[in-house]
């Protein structure tokens, strides 16, 4: 019995089953993790303080991805070729460049943010979010490189080590730092939880390239061939702008908040988010897997069964998200009263963007099955339309809604977004991919 059981897990990984198995565990495992580790962070730091912590995070993780110059994805790609065809010498290469440019721009990204912590006068940036974003300055280039080492990992075929870091170790050992400041009679200042983040960072890094360090060292390299490093970087530089447009959609109302909310509204808006950001995993999930046999069907130009993939996918996601979303109507003050009664008001924001996820999951698969089918410009041109959208909508409701009206933001950017994708699907596939229909009939 034991033999067949692993012949069987031998078979699965020959057709590379187990590293999307290891992904999802990751995945399900770091959500649980993240979960539990910004409610310790809720119940031991006080919502100002946090609130500061939140916004100084979000300004890390956008300044870190941006920095990485799409070297991540364009990494997965070229790792993975490159070991496919034995170019050995070049796959080194490539690692050490995608490094060594990363590392520079982010060495300029937090170059800039210092100065800027230092250059704005206290009107445009209060005092109290100082001594965070001092710190974040020197998570930059720490969050970069870990981003780039998740694309030359997954290249390399170890998930694992891609999502390790960001998604366990990093949350554990926040949590574990927390733990050791309050326990040591320490204030649990922003600026101290940010040392501990940057500590994080730095181990959560040693880790990831302890696994990735034989494939940079080469004792004698040939010449490099002409045109090598502009070919790399002119494969990861547009990446750049659709990280970024990714990034912006999820983060704008938290930069607008700041301008507008105190920060323990900011804190409270930040865990009503979290806690909704549950409801939109399993439709991650199914959308994660959907891609690959959306396109081989569309590549055999079997349209009846890109048609049938999509609802089926698109069921499996919205009923499990239906569900979340009425255990959240009832359990939702619960779930905020763990992270402390001054979390309690968050229940009227929650439900508004656990809405948006809702929408989102009635069609789940839009995203993908269009970037499969040769949809990408118009949902290019969508993302920064829903970009610039957000962005206006929460300019002009969170001044005189506050919280409320950045949760109403998020939702109409993803009712129309949605309600787009979905035309442009009608139009380009002939049907409307939404869960539900008993018949979906494809119109010339």
């Amino acid at each position: 019995m034991a033999l067949q059981i692993w012949d069987k897990f031998g078979s699965l990984r020959s057709k590379g089953v187990s590293a999307g198995l290891v992904t999802l565990l990751i995945r399900v495992s770091g959500a649980g993790v993240g979960f539990l580790s910004h409610l310790l962070l809720a119940r031991l730091v006080d919502p100002v303080e946090y609130g500061v912590y939140v916004f100084a995070w979000t300004i890390v993780v956008l300044l870190g991805t941006v920095s990485a110059i799409g070297m991540p994805v364009a990494a997965t790609k070229f790792v993975a070729t490159y070991q496919d065809q034995e170019k050995l010498e070049t796959l080194n290469r490539f690692m050490r460049f995608a490094v060594f440019v990363g590392v520079g721009v982010a060495v300029l990204f937090a170059g800039s943010l210092l100065f800027t912590v230092t250059a704005l006068p206290t009107t445009v940036l209060e005092t109290i979010y100082r001594p965070a974003l001092f710190v974040g300055a020197f998570c930059v280039p720490l969050f970069t490189l870990t981003e780039i080492g998740k694309g030359l990992a997954r290249g390399l075929g170890r998930n694992a080590v891609a999502y390790a870091p960001a998604y366990l170790w990093r949350p554990i050992l926040i949590g574990a730092g927390v733990i050791i400041l309050f326990l040591g009679g320490f204030d649990l200042m922003s600026s101290n939880v940010m040392l501990f983040s940057l500590l994080a960072l730095f181990l959560a890094l040693l880790w990831q390239f302890w696994f990735l360090r034989r494939h940079f060292v080469q004792p004698k390299l040939s010449q490099m061939p002409k045109g090598l490093r502009k070919a790399w970087l002119t494969t990861a530089l547009p990446l750049t702008t659709m990280e970024a447009y990714n990034l912006l959609l999820a983060n704008t109302d938290i930069l607008v908040l700041k301008f507008f909310v105190t920060p323990d509204q900011l804190a409270i808006y930040f865990i009503a988010a979290k806690i909704a950001a549950l409801l939109g995993f399993v439709t991650f999930a199914v959308s994660a897997s959907a891609g690959k046999p959306i396109a081989a069907a569309f590549a055999r130009g079997d349209g009846a069964q890109v048609q049938a993939l999509m609802r089926r996918f698109t069921a499996m996601a919205f009923w499990p998200t239906f569900l979340g979303f009425v255990g959240l109507v009832g359990l939702g003050p619960v779930l905020l009263l763990l992270f402390g009664e001054v979390y309690a008001v968050a229940y009227i924001p929650l439900l508004i963007l656990s809405s948006g996820l809702l929408v989102q999951s009635f069609a789940a698969v839009t995203k993908f099955g269009l970037a499969m089918t040769g949809g990408q410009r118009g949902l290019s041109v969508t993302l920064v339309a829903s970009l610039i959208l957000n962005v206006v909508l929460n300019f002009v409701l969170v001044p005189q809604f506050g919280v409320y009206g950045a949760a109403v933001a998020t939702l109409l950017t993803t009712i129309v977004s949605v309600g787009a994708m979905l035309v442009l699907t009608k139009k380009r596939l002939g049907f409307w991919a939404v869960a539900g229909l008993s018949v979906l009939t494809k119109i010339s």
